[in-house]
């Protein structure tokens, strides 16, 4: 066994209504279901987290404190991992001619999330890491909660007030709710209907430029997963690091006390201050914001992410000007302001550079 205890965040996705699925369905269509659904939550974690171990209907994954270094990106990422499942659950269903049981059933099954962030230690017997510590027991617990008995939810996203903290959010409108276990005492954990998440994320006005549209496209690969790409084109902090001292970013606006659509940064150059609203928020998927300065519309962005097939990013940066003068005027204009003035391309490659030595260092340690 590891000696040296480590830091980090857990997350159990438990496929509810497992046990009345198998017990009420044929073996073999259910089992060919259950593989697809876990295989799905399986890809779609392990570009973040490592996966400790399958559970039946389960999926238990850890990742180091560093990781998430912003947390509105921990419940982007269980909210990916959700709508992933539900579409990938409805085409299913959809796909399906098969009357059986089984197949008949597919809508009955749903998905809850724990995350927690607590010490552990690595233990190693006969080839088989296993992680031990009072923690690792908390989050297994709370898989048996009172949630879904008190509110009526099929699927939500549970947190514990501890893995706020770690991640530095405050939120808004979730439901709070007290579980108690014996020798781990009393947990406040905050949940997440996510039945109305989805629904918010599917259903919300999609805004997105494109190349046709734009004034100016950069494209940048990034060697890193979108999640971590995102991060470094999102997060305030982490776009100081790589500007190059030319403007400073921090956080405006947060509805909900995360980010997303309405929610605004701001950028100090100089003298002036301009406002960044976001209008259509998909994480890891695309981002169109809008800048203003002294309340006028300046300029639109989407930021594109698309993944490639060594695991990194492909980032499409697509920019329009507010000018009322003509496009190729607009387009001179642009690429003399970004590129001539203060090389973004070139400071694009750099923040590429930095995610890609993170994410490499991330999975190491």
């Amino acid at each position: 066994m590891s000696t040296t205890a480590q830091h980090g965040f857990f997350v159990l996705a438990d496929i509810s209504g497992y046990t009345s699925f198998v017990a009420r369905t044929e073996l073999e269509h259910s089992h060919e279901i259950l593989t697809e659904l876990l295989e799905l939550l399986v890809e779609n974690i392990k570009p973040l987290m490592t996966i400790s171990k399958l559970e039946g209907d389960a999926v238990f994954a850890y990742a180091g404190r560093n990781v998430f270094t912003r947390g509105d990106t921990m419940l982007e990422f269980i909210e990916s991992i959700y709508v992933a499942f539900r579409d990938r659950q409805l085409s299913m269903k959809r796909k399906t001619t098969c009357t059986c049981n089984a197949c008949i059933n597919i809508p009955t099954l749903d998905l809850k999330f724990i995350v927690h962030c607590g010490n552990y230690m690595v233990q190693n017997i006969s080839n088989t890491r296993e992680l031990v510590g009072s923690d690792v027991n908390l989050i297994h617990r709370l898989s048996k909660n009172h949630v879904s008995e008190v509110t009526g939810w099929r699927a939500y996203m549970m947190l514990t007030e501890q893995c706020l903290n770690d991640l530095g959010l405050t939120l808004e409108d979730t439901h709070i709710q007290l579980e108690e276990y014996e020798h781990l005492g009393e947990i406040k954990t905050f949940n997440i209907d996510l039945h109305k998440r989805y629904k918010e994320i599917t259903e919300a006005r999609r805004f997105v430029l494109e190349e046709k549209d734009a004034d100016l496209v950069l494209t940048v690969d990034f060697p890193a997963p979108p999640a971590v790409t995102w991060e470094w084109m999102q997060d305030p902090i982490k776009r100081n690091i790589w500007n190059g001292g030319h403007v400073t970013w921090f956080n405006g606006d947060r509805p909900k006390g995360r980010a997303g659509s309405g929610a605004s940064n701001h950028c100090a150059h100089g003298k002036s201050l301009s406002t960044e609203i976001a209008r259509d928020w998909r994480p890891f998927e695309y981002s169109t914001c809008e800048s203003y300065e002294n309340g006028k519309l300046t300029f639109t962005e989407t930021i594109r992410f698309e993944p490639t097939p060594g695991g990194g990013t492909r980032v499409v940066d697509i920019m329009k000007a507010n000018m009322p003068i003509p496009r190729f005027l607009r387009r001179m204009m642009i690429r003399a302001m970004l590129i001539n003035q203060h090389q973004y391309d070139v400071k694009l490659r750099e923040a590429a550079r930095m995610a890609g030595e993170e994410f490499a260092k991330s999975k190491a340690e």
